[in-house]
Order: C-alpha cells, then sequence, then structure tokens
C-alpha cells in the first residue's frame, strides 16, 4: 500500500473546498484535488529542470493512474461530485 502525500497549505484549502470541512482528508475528491496539486506542481516545476529524471516521471505515471482510479470510483458512486470535481480541477475527463 503507498503512503498519501500531505502538503502543507494547499491540504486546508482543498479539504475545506472539495470535503466538507477541514479535518475530512480521506473523502475521494480531496484526494484528486490533492493528487492534482501534486501533479501539476510536478509538471510545472520539477520535470521543467530536471527532463531526465525517468524515477520520477515513473512516479508522476503512478499518481497520475492512482488518480484516474479514484475519478472512476466517483464517476460509478457518487455522480454529482464527480462531475464537480472534474469542472473545479479542469480535468479533461
Amino acid at each position: 500500500m503507498h503512503g498519501i502525500f500531505i502538503a502543507t497549505s494547499p491540504t486546508y484549502s482543498s479539504t475545506a473546498e472539495y470535503g466538507g470541512g477541514a479535518g475530512n482528508t480521506g473523502c475521494a475528491a480531496v484526494q484528486v484535488a490533492l493528487m492534482t496539486e501534486r501533479i501539476n506542481r510536478l509538471r510545472r516545476g520539477h520535470f521543467s529542470m530536471h527532463a531526465g529524471d525517468r524515477h520520477g516521471h515513473r512516479g508522476l505515471q503512478c499518481l497520475i493512474s492512482r488518480r484516474r482510479r479514484l475519478l472512476s470510483y466517483l464517476r460509478k458512486r457518487r455522480l454529482i461530485m464527480y462531475a464537480m470535481v472534474v469542472n473545479r480541477l479542469g480535468l479533461r475527463r
């Protein structure tokens, strides 16, 4: 089982915005939002400086696939929450 990434400042805004409360970090919508923030930060910051980091690219692909699985779970279980998350985050699904 993989560990969950916990950011410092974006966590509070994402949990309050997507999870309904500041302490609800286990909600699938909050996890998708946190992963999207992390993916965007890696793409903009790290890989612009370190384009040849192949191990980092593999980790990025793992994050993207985990987010995709969470989004498919949301689409099956809570369609309204799925549509809200996709629209707010600007994902192409």
